[in-house]
């Protein structure tokens, strides 16, 4: 009886490729990955946006090997029941909690999301806030860092050596 409840909640928890939150208008695409095939597809998919240039290539380190190991646990737990509606409740629960996971680390690491900073000018009472997409933030921070690269071989070379 609460099978399909669960099967229909599965499915949109397995939505993870074009699902997750935005900062551009949100597009829902509800991704039914019920079979192991299936689910590879979104793998694929998934594992694909995590290279440089696209939408999780900010993903690294610790988080990426999370995401690498969560979404084969998935895999492999859908690949030994052949389907979901063939799991137990108790692999279903384990399901989505692997999907939370992935969504939290892939949602928090997407190049479209914002992050706002509230913050009150020198000379005024009055908080300005600005908002950024991580992208911004992220190409922003390599220019200063390449600013600050110029400068210091600026300083090198303007420097005589004895």
């Amino acid at each position: 009886m609460h099978r399909p409840l669960a099967l229909m909640a599965l499915a949109l928890f397995l939505a993870v490729g074009s699902a997750l939150v935005s900062a551009k208008e949100p597009v829902e695409q509800v991704v039914v990955a019920d079979t192991p095939e299936k689910f590879e597809v979104l793998v694929a998919s998934v594992r694909a946006e995590m290279a440089p240039g696209e939408r999780y290539e900010f993903l690294r380190g610790k988080d990426l090997e999370t995401v690498n190991m969560t979404l084969d646990q998935m895999t492999a737990l859908l690949t030994k029941r052949g389907s979901i509606a063939e799991m137990s409740k108790e692999e279903l629960a384990q399901m989505m909690t692997y999907q939370e996971k992935v969504n939290g680390l892939l949602a928090g690491h997407a190049d479209d999301r914002l992050v706002c900073t509230h913050e009150k000018p020198v000379g005024s009472h009055i908080p300005r806030t600005e908002c950024h997409t991580v992208r911004e933030i992220e190409a922003n921070r390599k220019g200063i860092w390449r600013q600050k690269e110029e400068l210091n071989d600026l300083g090198r070379r303007a420097v005589p050596t004895s």
